[in-house]
């Protein structure tokens, strides 16, 4: 008898009856969603025509795509309801994107505020890098086309192309020495969950504050410390603020927990942001990270999660999250389908919900019908 294996990972549309049945209602009451949704029409504008967006097999434009997004703006702000659900259902194709349990898994991440100097102390001791000068990208894909997409990290040692350096040799052996330029000099426990969120603002002694943004890896694969740590934190417990406790109760644990991860990140400073993998500033609550390798980057979407309830920095339960999103940013911990990463915004609160944020959910994707772009933008010519 023949059994059908389970469906893994997917992109999966969405019948026109599903998508004007649904409740596409949005808790946030769409605040900070134009702002948003014109990050990414900026994005798409500065694009080569030449660009593609990739759903399910159709192939979208940039310009296709910003007016996609012209045409859901029109539509926000003339219904609501039921309206709303039959307008996006006749001019909207809607696919979820399910990882292999039918369903999305939900992370976030914020924009950390760190003490820092300009040279070394003994509370400070950990420079914050710039992107080597000695650190090469290479596109696999100019050398074959089976590789298309594919790129590596390294450094040359004589005439040959070596790996870059791993987080062990950059923080214990010193190994960027005179090879890379600090912008400043922070906490190393702090540096690390820099690192991991992305983006972070370095406050000085002198009340000098510099926005750090993130620029590059070193190559290295990136590997979570809480996965090495779930026999020492008990998994209901888990967070970015229970590892920040148990790496600074545990001192002499720290150097071997922060170098399982080999992935290290370098910066640069930015006056606006922070600024997500498409290179526009990032919309607390409404810009989401997904796979840049499956879902088209500044595309709408639409998720369903929950978000915790915090008072005076604890939290007290857990409240329904309904509504639209853009996808700006990615992350490498963010792979596959039906993986997301809220970006929460900046603050206490900001940091509770992106630390304890693991919440299952749904996500979809959407794009305007190919018949109405081509009507919007014969209209715009």
């Amino acid at each position: 008898m023949f059994v059908k294996p389970p469906e893994g990972p997917a992109l999966e549309k969405l019948s026109a009856w599903k998508v004007s049945s649904y409740e596409w209602s949005d808790d946030f009451g769409l605040e900070g969603l134009d702002r948003t949704i014109e990050q990414s029409l900026v994005y798409y504008r500065r694009l080569p025509s030449t660009y593609k967006f990739n759903y399910n097999g159709q192939i979208y434009s940039p310009s296709e795509m910003a007016a996609s997004l012209e045409i859901f703006k029109e539509i926000i702000t003339t219904a609501s309801g039921d309206e709303l659900a039959r307008l996006l259902g006749e001019r909207f194709q809607f696919f979820e994107s399910i990882n292999s349990d039918r369903e999305a898994f939900f992370t976030g991440y914020y924009e950390p505020i760190l003490k820092g100097s300009s040279v070394p102390t003994e509370e400070f001791s950990e420079p914050l890098y710039a992107i080597p000068g000695d650190l090469i990208e290479v596109d696999l894909g100019k050398f074959s086309e089976k590789w298309k997409g594919a790129k590596i990290i390294g450094r040359m040692d004589g005439n040959r192309l070596i790996p870059y350096d791993s987080r062990e040799e950059i923080v214990d052996g010193n190994s960027l020495e005179g090879r890379a330029v600090p912008i400043a000099y922070v906490d190393g426990i702090e540096l690390f969950f820099l690192q991991v969120q992305g983006s972070g603002l370095i406050s000085f002694p002198d009340g000098r504050v510099k926005r750090v943004n993130y620029a590059q890896k070193n190559g290295h694969p990136y590997s979570s410390v809480g996965r090495l740590l779930k026999e020492r934190i008990p998994p209901e417990d888990m967070s970015l603020q229970s590892i920040k406790a148990y790496l600074h109760e545990h001192p002499d644990e720290v150097r071997g927990i922060l170098n399982y991860n080999k992935s290290y990140t370098f910066f640069r400073e930015v006056e606006a942001g922070p600024i997500g993998y498409i290179d526009v500033p990032l919309t607390p609550g409404r810009s989401i990270a997904m796979d840049r390798r499956l879902v088209p980057q500044g595309g709408l979407a639409f998720i369903e999660t929950e978000f915790p309830l915090i008072d005076n920095g604890v939290i007290i339960g857990w409240r329904p999250v309904r509504r639209f999103v853009l996808v700006q940013d990615t992350g490498g911990a963010i792979t596959g389908h039906g993986r997301v990463d809220i970006f929460t915004g900046r603050g206490e609160d900001a940091e509770i919900t992106a630390g304890h944020l693991k919440q299952k959910g749904r996500v979809f994707l959407l794009v305007a019908k190919k018949e109405y772009l081509a009507e919007c933008l014969s209209e715009k010519n």
